[in-house]
């Protein structure tokens, strides 16, 4: 049986109606992808992967002043930390990944305090030797663990980034397309049965729903934008100097290890020249990853004073202050990026079923006038 032009009219706003909602849908999952996408990276896992950094290279620096007689940066670095604990503490996403190695932190933190203070009671290098095993075998290694836990997770979805931005993309474009095909269908159908060029309310209709795909497109390519920097630009810039310090730290350490430790002077100067290659890799890093105003000045001035801190131990603060220049540049960067990406992809929910209600009744007012010249 035929259909009369009333019950086509109809069908066309049914099809135009179904594919407002595929199209709001569509835009709805585009946006809350792009959300865990900046979640992930911006909010769970990067705070933790620095907060691990944090405690790695609080915990080198504290090994490394453990025999100096002035305490007051051994307490300094003890305290940051701690603190750098609870902050992980407190974002923990992944369950025993991270919280197994938070436990063996506060654990093997007070292990180690207790064997540092030996030390420093009985003046004895067995005491120390101890004290260095824990903060070596115990503590580094679950400072490292809890970065690995993070930053495994953090590959896994920037790895996966491109492929499900350019899935919803293409699922917001192909909702889009079949609304703007259900939509100049009706006109042509219009056009031809009714003799009239334009429907207004169809042509507006196909406006709006042309403004919000462009709109929609737009607004996750500008995500995608913001996620790069925050990753690919800052945060791979901020691992390489946090790595960059700790080691740093580290080494320090070992020089005085070996002032301490006569006996196993050729290990420690050893260990010293082999992280100091590394630290030396992470500063060809980040001079490779120069993206920000002030950034390349900044790293520059590290490279200079890492070379000076190589022949001498004393310049590790020049050093260290240098790089925590080219650390705040990135930070601040990352955390700049994270917003925008957050505010790229937010409302849709409110948004997208506006703009699909606005589509509906665009179209349904264009076609009520013909619908009633047949019920007349």
């Amino acid at each position: 049986m035929a259909w009369n032009t009333p019950q086509r009219l109809r069908a066309g706003g049914v099809a135009v109606t179904i594919a407002a909602l595929l199209l709001m849908l569509a835009v709805i999952a585009g946006a809350r992808t792009h959300r865990r996408q900046v979640q992930t990276i911006g909010r769970d896992a990067a705070p933790s992967i620095v907060a691990a950094q944090h405690i790695g290279a609080a915990l080198a620096d504290m090994d490394a002043t453990a025999a100096d007689e002035d305490r007051t940066k051994f307490e300094s670095r003890r305290i940051e930390a701690v603190s750098a604990m609870v902050a992980a503490a407190g974002n923990i996403t992944y369950g025993d990944a991270e919280r197994i190695p938070i436990q063996k932190l506060a654990i093997g933190m007070g292990t180690y305090l207790s064997a540092v203070q030996n030390a420093r009671d009985g003046h004895k290098i067995d005491a120390w030797r101890q004290a260095e095993s824990i903060m070596d075998t115990e503590l580094l290694p679950a400072a490292a663990a809890l970065d690995k836990a993070n930053s495994d997770e953090l590959e896994r979805v920037w790895a996966q980034q491109k492929s499900d931005s350019a899935r919803v993309l293409a699922m917001t474009i192909i909702a889009g397309s079949l609304l703007g095909v259900a939509l100049l269908a009706l006109q042509i159908f219009l056009a031809r049965r009714m003799r009239r060029t334009l429907n207004l309310g169809l042509l507006a209709a196909t406006v709006a729903a042309w403004l919000f795909v462009v709109f929609s497109a737009q607004s996750f390519n500008s995500a995608d934008r913001d996620l790069r920097v925050a990753k690919a630009d800052a945060f791979d810039s901020i691992v390489a100097l946090w790595q960059a310090r700790s080691l740093a730290y580290s080494a320090n350490g070992d020089l005085n290890r070996a002032l301490l430790d006569p006996a196993n002077t050729a290990r420690h100067q050893k260990s010293f020249h082999e992280k100091d290659d590394r630290i030396r890799g992470y500063i060809g890093k980040e001079l490779n990853n120069i993206t920000f105003p002030g950034e390349r000045e900044a790293a520059e001035e590290m490279e200079a004073q890492h070379k000076a801190f190589a022949g001498d131990r004393k310049a590790l603060g020049s050093f260290d202050q240098a790089l925590g220049k080219a650390l705040r540049i990135n930070q601040d960067e990352f955390e700049q990026a994270t917003e925008r990406g957050f505010r790229d992809v937010a409302n849709f929910e409110v948004v997208a079923p506006l703009a699909a209600l606005t589509i509906c009744a665009l179209a349904w007012l264009g076609l009520r006038p013909r619908l009633r010249e047949y019920s007349a």
